[in-house]
C-alpha cells in the first residue's frame, strides 16, 4: 500500500515536472513575477483598507479611495493596449511594475487619506499595466490545453505559497511596530516599496524581447480601438458582462472585508492575518487541481461549482463573530481567486491570438468601470443601509445575474483561438 502511495506521488511529480518543463520561459519569468507581487500585496492587504480608515476615511470615502482608483486603472488600461502595439510588451510590463512599487511608498508616506487615495490609484494604474502585459504573455505563449493548468500552477505559487507567507510576515511586522494603528501599519507599505525593486529587476533583466502583438504606430485615439472588437463581435458583450460579475468581490467586498471584520467583528490583527492567510490557502490547494479539472471536462462546470462557495463566505461573514468563522470565511472567499482564474483562461479562448492584447484591454476596461461603480455604492451602503448589506448584495448579484449569463455561454474548452 505504501508502495503504491509512493508511486503514484512520484508519477505525479514527475508528470508535473514534464508540463512546467515545456512552458515557455517567458511564462515562467512572470509567473514568478506574479509570485513576488502576491507576497507584498497579501502582506499589506489585511492592513489596507483599515490603514485607510485610520487615516480619516468613512466608508463612502472608502469607497470613493477604490472607485477613483479603479476608474483611472479602466482608462490607462485602454492606453496600455495601444502604448504595447506601440513600444511592446516588455517596456509596457515595467513601466507596470515600477508604478506598482511606487504606489506603496506614496501610501507608506501618507497623512491622510486623500495622499491614501493617490497612492491607491497608482496602484490600480500600476497593476492595471502589469496584469495586461502579463495577461498577454500568457494568451499568446500557452496552449489551450495547457492553459487552466498553467494559470492554476501560477495561481498556486503566487496566490498559494506566497500569499499564506504575506501575511503571516505582516502579522509580524504589524505587531512589531505597535499593533492595529497608523504607525504600526505604516512600515508595511514603505518595506513593500523598498522589496517591489526585486520584481522590477526580473522583468527587466530576465523577459524576452518577444513581440507578442504586432508593434505598430499608435496615437491617442489608438487607445479606443481595442472598443471596435465589440463591434465587429456583438457575441462578445455576454462575456463582457460575466468577467465584469466574476471580477465583483474586487471593488465590493474584499475593501471592506478586513475593515468590517476589524470594526464589526473587533477582529485582531492575527485572526485578520489568518482571514487572508485562509484566502490564500485555497489557491496553494487548490489552483492546479481545479485548473486541470477545467482543462478536461470544461470551464462553465468548474465556474458553477465554485459560485455557491463565495455566496456562503458572505454569509457566514455576516451572520458570525466566532474567529473560526471568519476565518472559514476566508476560506471560501479564496475561491474568488479561482474563479477568476477560470474566466480568463476562458476569455483567452474567445478571440484569435493576434486580437488578444485588444480583448484583455476592453474586459479590463469595462471590470474597471463596473468594479469602480460598485465600490462607490458599497461605500454608500456601508454608511446609510449597514455594512452587513454590502456583503449580502453581492452574493445576490453573482446568483442572480452572473450564474445565469454564464449559463447562455458556449463552452470554450475545444475553441480553436
Amino acid at each position: 500500500m505504501e508502495m503504491d502511495v509512493g508511486r503514484s506521488m512520484a508519477n505525479a511529480l514527475s508528470q508535473a515536472i514534464r508540463f512546467l518543463s515545456r512552458q515557455p520561459r517567458d511564462w515562467k519569468v512572470t509567473a514568478c513575477r506574479a509570485s513576488v507581487d502576491k507576497l507584498l500585496y497579501q502582506m499589506v492587504f489585511p492592513y489596507l483598507s483599515v490603514y485607510i480608515a485610520l487615516l480619516g476615511a468613512t466608508g463612502t470615502q472608502l469607497g470613493v479611495v477604490n472607485s477613483v482608483g479603479m476608474g483611472a486603472g479602466a482608462v490607462l488600461g485602454l492606453a496600455s493596449a495601444a502604448a504595447t502595439n506601440r513600444i511592446g510588451t516588455k517596456r509596457v510590463y515595467v513601466v507596470g511594475v515600477a508604478l506598482v512599487g511606487l504606489s506603496y511608498l506614496v501610501t507608506g508616506l501618507a497623512n491622510s487619506w486623500t495622499i491614501a487615495l493617490m497612492g491607491t490609484m497608482i496602484w490600480w494604474c500600476g497593476s492595471t499595466v502589469a496584469s495586461h502585459s502579463c495577461g498577454i504573455v500568457c494568451g499568446s505563449s500557452l496552449l489551450n490545453k495547457d492553459r487552466a493548468t498553467a494559470m492554476g500552477c501560477c495561481e498556486s505559487l503566487a496566490q498559494g505559497v506566497m500569499g499564506l507567507t504575506g501575511p503571516v510576515i505582516g502579522a509580524i511586522l504589524v505587531t512589531r511596530f505597535g499593533g492595529v494603528s497608523t504607525q504600526g501599519i505604516r512600515p508595511l507599505f514603505l518595506i513593500a516599496s523598498a522589496l517591489s525593486i526585486a520584481s522590477l529587476v526580473l522583468i527587466s533583466t530576465q523577459l524576452s524581447q518577444t513581440q507578442y502583438v504586432t508593434v505598430e504606430k499608435a496615437n491617442l485615439r489608438a487607445g479606443l480601438k481595442p472598443l471596435s472588437l465589440l463591434g465587429e463581435r456583438p457575441d462578445l458583450w455576454r462575456f463582457v458582462a460575466v468577467s465584469c460579475l466574476a471580477n465583483l468581490p474586487t471593488g465590493m467586498v474584499l475593501p471592506f472585508t478586513q475593515v468590517f471584520a476589524s470594526e464589526m467583528k473587533m477582529a485582531d490583527q492575527y485572526v485578520l492575518g489568518a482571514m487572508v492567510t485562509a484566502f490564500a490557502v485555497v489557491g496553494l490547494l487548490l489552483g492546479v487541481p481545479l485548473g486541470r479539472l477545467a482543462d478536461r471536462f470544461g470551464r462553465k462546470r468548474i465556474l458553477y461549482a465554485l459560485a455557491p462557495l463565495f455566496w456562503v463566505s458572505n454569509l457566514l461573514l455576516v451572520w458570525s463573530s466566532r474567529p473560526v468563522f471568519l476565518i472559514l470565511a476566508g476560506v471560501f472567499q479564496g475561491t474568488v481567486s479561482m474563479t477568476l482564474v477560470v474566466t480568463q483562461a476562458m476569455a483567452f479562448e474567445l478571440v484569435p491570438s493576434s486580437r488578444v492584447s485588444d480583448w484583455l484591454a476592453v474586459l479590463r476596461f469595462f471590470r474597471m468601470l463596473v468594479g469602480a461603480a460598485l465600490a462607490f455604492v458599497s461605500g454608500l451602503i456601508w454608511d446609510h443601509f449597514g455594512p452587513e448589506y454590502v456583503f449580502l448584495l453581492a452574493a445576490v448579484i453573482d446568483a442572480a445575474i452572473r450564474i445565469p449569463l454564464l449559463a447562455g455561454l458556449p463552452e470554450t474548452l475545444d475553441a480553436s483561438a
